[in-house]
């Protein structure tokens, strides 16, 4: 009698440890540059998922609202991005290389107009300042608590444009905000526009990240890169798939398990050219008008 009492007793345990998981689907894209052929495609698969009801956080690794290879696009693309973004409902953003070619003072427009924190640890300013970024937020998703951390690559920075900052190490800026930052019941998130080889060092460096959500080098991770109990991913380029991670997450401890992942391929709208060349237009009469008024 009493071994079966220890087996039941054992059994109810694991029944009751098994009960404290809680789902979490993590929606990502990275690199959208200003593709806004895919936007409605993966609108409609976000509220799918949405729909599915296990709670989402949706995350972007960086360079969504620059491309300077589609100038019509950028002359009035970052607004619309950031209004599609906001409408959609993400959750945090990391900052791209590409996103702070605005120069500071439009990135500072930008990120003032997005509903959700632009993230990015690793550029510390030299001298007190009001940055458009932060390093870090903390977001509860049904019940987890998230501490999500931004990172940037060090390639293609326009750092004349930003003289007041200093690039640090990802590991040693990760490794910081996470001592500064995290709670023993975080999921603890890297959002970061770095190539997946660098997350890789980064993760073997700082083995508390659960989750990293990586850009900058368009790849497709079709199943997520393992660092120890680190899960590494990335969604391609230009919209072309929606990335769909889904754990199990202990809400106590922040420690997860893999349920599945997939990139969901999206579709591409045709692209509204007149659109584009109407607000060209209209961005060129408008300077006219001002150049006129000065001179006059």
């Amino acid at each position: 009698m009493v071994r079966r009492a220890s087996i039941l007793a054992a059994a109810l345990l694991i029944v009751a440890l098994g009960g404290t998981s809680a789902p979490l689907t993590i929606l990502y894209t990275n690199d959208l540059h200003l593709r806004f052929g895919r936007l409605a495609s993966i609108e409609r698969l976000i509220a799918e998922e949405r729909a599915a009801g296990a709670p989402v956080l949706l995350l972007d690794a960086g360079d969504a609202w620059q491309d300077f290879r589609r100038p019509l696009a950028a002359v009035w693309g970052a607004d619309g991005m950031v209004e599609w973004m906001n409408r959609v409902g993400y959750d945090g953003m990391a900052l791209g290389n590409h996103d702070m070619y605005w120069g500071a003072e439009r990135l500072d427009e930008l990120a003032g107009a997005a509903g959700f924190p632009v993230l990015c640890a690793n550029l510390v300013p030299q001298h007190r300042a009001v940055l458009p970024f932060v390093p870090s937020t903390r977001i509860d998703v049904g019940g987890i608590s998230a501490l999500l951390i931004g990172l940037i690559t060090e390639e293609l920075l326009p750092y004349s444009a930003y003289p007041g900052l200093r690039l640090m190490p990802p590991a040693v800026a990760a490794a910081n905000e996470i001592e500064r930052a995290a709670l023993p019941e975080d999921l603890i998130v890297v959002v970061a526009h770095l190539p997946v080889a660098d997350a890789i060092r980064v993760a073997r460096r700082v083995p508390e990240i659960d989750v990293f959500v990586t850009g900058h080098s368009h790849e497709e991770t079709r199943d997520p890169v393992r660092v120890g109990e680190t899960l590494i991913v990335q969604s391609g380029a230009f919209g072309e798939h929606l990335g769909r991670l889904a754990l199990d997450v202990d809400p106590g401890t922040g420690t997860h398990r893999l349920v599945g992942h997939a990139l969901i391929p999206t579709e591409k709208a045709p692209t509204d050219v007149g659109r584009g060349l109407l607000r060209l237009l209209a961005v060129t009469a408008a300077t006219v008008a001002a150049a006129l008024l000065v001179l006059l």
